[in-house]
């Protein structure tokens, strides 16, 4: 499962920690849409966007990662009804893994933070130096760590990118629309199934897996 826009809402952390690089670098905030694009694909890959590259892209991720391992990843809460889709899927005997573009150590913290790293036998997440961070790696690490074939496993996520990493394995995912997808992007990415509330999850997991 992915992590942002999915288990968590985490535009105030991540928002603010990018405002606060940016400002590092005497680059403007952006319009709000432009905040909200960062939730989901990498970092390297957002800042190289707003045409950081280099050492300009490098800044701008230290000072990023210094204000979201202090604060920021704080500035975080469960969606609604999380908990409870959590305890339905592992009370139906699925194991679960998180497996996010966030660099694991955050990853870690944070769902300790929020109390449910007892609903994951894994967290895959990105390296900090960047070399495993698109989320088909991270997909391999959680598949290699609990033994399960990518025929039997689902990915679960709010963007595109959770979408193509599953099909880079041929992997079937649900979709969530509480996220940060645009209208249609999940459609267009070819999620087997999208749902628009963590009530419907729990039942979408098991039609997929029938």
């Amino acid at each position: 499962m992915d992590l942002d826009g999915t288990l968590t809402d985490p535009y105030d952390g991540i928002s603010r920690s990018i405002v606060h690089a940016l400002a590092g670098l005497g680059v403007p905030e952006p319009p709000v849409s432009v905040l909200r694009s960062f939730i989901g694909p990498p970092l390297q890959d957002s800042f190289a966007a707003l045409g950081l590259d280099g050492a300009a892209a490098a800044d701008a991720i230290a000072l990023y990662r210094d204000r979201f391992g202090r604060l920021g990843l704080y500035e975080n809460s469960l969606y609604d009804g999380i908990p409870e889709v959590l305890d339905a899927l592992c009370g139906a005997g699925h194991q679960l893994a998180v497996a996010t573009s966030k660099p694991t150590p955050f990853a870690e913290r944070i769902v300790q933070h929020l109390g449910i790293a007892e609903s994951f036998g894994f967290v895959a997440g990105a390296t900090l130096d960047g070399t495993r961070r698109h989320k088909a790696d991270v997909i391999t690490l959680a598949l290699e760590h609990l033994g399960v074939p990518a025929g039997e496993a689902v990915m679960v996520g709010d963007r595109a990118q959770d979408i193509v990493g599953a099909q880079a394995h041929g992997m079937r995912s649900i979709g969530v629309r509480w996220g940060y997808a645009e209208d249609g992007e999940l459609e267009r990415a070819g999620a087997d199934a999208v749902v628009s509330t963590p009530a419907e999850l729990t039942r979408a997991v098991s039609l997929v897996t029938a």
